[in-house]
């Protein structure tokens, strides 16, 4: 199956490329609008964004990856449908290109369970919805990931 991918570039973007690579899985895109929002607000305009709307296109990307083009973080709804959220959680710990890279899980479940089992399954960190700026702050500056000195934005969607 050949995805597609839509670029998006602010004109007045330099060509410098540094910047933070994320991958976010979310089905909502309320939900997915406020996590770039956040992430933006925090790290700046130097990030991409690839924008995996399930857990199928998550994983499938996430056996593409390589070690030179793989995300440096990802950031994974537990509630994708069927239990998708725990899918991908297994498969970035199961490749070995994406094995070290920081994971943070965003949820609306208060579940000691869920949250113990997101941790069991390599989670870096257990964020709550809504989003909170100071607390991605916090987990981002934890897990040492610091933003890139160019104000160049990237957006990708992978579409059907």
């Amino acid at each position: 199956m050949k995805e597609e991918l839509q670029r998006t570039r602010r004109l007045e973007a330099p060509s410098d490329p540094i910047g933070i690579r994320i991958l976010l899985v979310e089905d909502n895109p309320d939900h997915a609008f406020v996590a770039l929002t956040v992430a933006r607000q925090v790290l700046g305009e130097c990030i991409e964004l690839i924008h995996a709307q399930n857990a199928d296109e998550a994983v499938e990307l996430i056996g593409h990856f390589t070690s030179e083009d793989r995300p440096d973080l990802f950031m994974v709804d537990l509630r994708l449908p069927d239990n998708g959220g725990f899918s991908v959680l297994s498969a970035v710990r199961g490749s070995t290109a994406c094995e070290q890279v920081p994971l943070f899980v965003i949820t609306s479940s208060g579940y000691d369970r869920d949250i113990a089992e997101c941790y069991e399954l390599g989670a870096s960190a257990v964020l709550c919805k809504p989003l909170s700026r100071a607390i991605f702050r916090e987990e981002i500056a934890r897990v040492g990931l610091i933003p890139g000195s160019a104000a160049k934005a990237v957006y990708m969607t992978v579409q059907h």
